[in-house]
């Protein structure tokens, strides 16, 4: 059975990503931080490894958070061997 490939953006289309296959963990968070920079009373997030990851476009980071400095959206935060992808940037979830 093939891959699934699931593909997103930012809101301007100018970062775009793609995730294989099924993520290592999903999650709700609800700390300060999440709240803040989702402007919800949570976070939804998917976490991949690094190699099921491809990307294009320029991002910018502010602490743990990544952002397309065009548009403001979140976009994925790439880690050392993780990259976690708020659910909501995915084209289909």
């Amino acid at each position: 059975m093939p891959e699934i490939a699931r593909t997103g953006s930012c809101l301007c289309g100018g970062v775009q990503f793609s995730v294989a296959g099924e993520p290592r963990r999903v999650g709700l968070c609800h700390c300060k931080d999440c709240r803040k920079t989702s402007g919800s009373a949570f976070h939804a997030y998917a976490v991949w490894p690094l190699q099921a990851f491809e990307t294009s476009g320029i991002t910018s980071t502010y602490g743990a958070r990544s952002f397309c400095p065009t548009c403001g959206s979140r976009v994925p935060f790439v880690g050392e061997d993780e990259v976690e992808v708020t659910i909501g940037s995915l084209d289909v979830a």
